[in-house]
């Protein structure tokens, strides 16, 4: 009879033991790490004369400049479009998602990247015939030239930070090959501004190429440009896109490879930068490569 109420005993323990086990890990957060590499096209940034002014205090054009109507103006604006982001999902109600053909996931991003850049290019050339040679072959002039060229180049360039949260919505947790969705938000925190302008004044002289004589040859002189640096503040952005993910896992039943996967996205959204005045926006978009562990109980092989 002692055996028995023993035997019996062990059994109820051992099922409210195991009960509190599962009620445990049913309480341990699913979560999956993923980090991505690519490329960005963030917001085009562009200044007016007003904005350039502002930012470059105190800067001159030298009397000697011809500034005239024959000045060419040249605006540029570029972004140094890689980034990389790790990021952290949490696994919305992991223990009822067992049978369902969706999943939820709310994220958190943190990555570095793009890096803006804007310029403004101003140059005046004064191009002269100053010596002329003829060939004793064929009687054909080849000219010599004096050419004086003045430049104004204004520079602005920000590295930005980001910081993102989102929600993403994956369809088909049960299968091998996963497409997801969802909507992500960035907050981009830029370093402090690169401003710098630089006046250059030089006389080049044009001549004839010994190997070729229809070539000109540049021989450079009185190149000495003048180069200012400017205090600039922080910088912030906004990035708003939708996420559209692709992926597929190492294997279907190995324990560890199942957890792992390979990814390939793309992020359709709108960037916005914000200024001292002015606030830039435009249309995003953006590629990138990514892998992802899951840390869960995923018991059962893909299908």
């Amino acid at each position: 009879m002692k055996t028995h109420i023993v035997c019996l005993f062990l059994l109820i323990t051992g099922i409210n033991f195991a009960q509190q086990k599962d009620s445990l890990q049913s309480n341990i957060p699913a979560y999956i790490i993923k980090t991505s590499i690519g490329g960005i096209g963030l917001n085009k940034i562009a200044f007016t004369d007003a904005e350039w002014e502002r930012m470059t205090p105190g800067f001159q054009v030298p009397d000697s400049f011809q500034v005239n109507t024959d000045g060419v103006d040249q605006f540029d604006s570029a972004a140094d479009d890689f980034y990389s982001i790790v990021s952290f999902s949490f696994i919305n109600n992991k223990e009822k998602r067992a049978g369902k053909k969706f999943q939820t996931k709310t994220t958190i991003h943190l990555g570095g990247g793009p890096e803006a850049k804007v310029s403004k290019y101003w140059f005046h050339e004064n191009r002269t015939v100053i010596d002329t040679l003829f060939s004793n072959q064929t009687g054909n002039p080849y000219y010599v030239y004096g050419n004086k060229r003045q430049d104004i180049q204004k520079y602005y360039k920000i590295k930005s930070f980001m910081i993102g949260v989102g929600e993403r919505f994956t369809l088909r947790p049960d299968r091998i090959f996963q497409f997801e969705t969802g909507l992500d938000i960035f907050f981009l925190i830029g370093s402090s501004s690169e401003v710098k302008s630089a006046v250059t004044e030089t006389y080049v002289i044009q001549g004839v190429n010994e190997s070729n004589y229809t070539s000109p040859i540049s021989a450079p002189s009185l190149n000495s440009p003048q180069i200012s640096e400017y205090s600039a503040k922080m910088a912030k952005g906004l990035l708003i896109c939708v996420p559209l993910d692709i992926s597929f896992a190492l294997s279907k039943k190995n324990a560890v490879l199942k957890r792992m996967r390979l990814g390939f996205e793309m992020n359709y959204g709108i960037a916005l930068q914000f200024t001292k005045g002015k606030t830039s926006y435009n249309e995003s978009r953006s590629w990138g490569l990514n892998f992802r562990y899951e840390f869960s109980d995923i018991r059962k092989p893909f299908r």
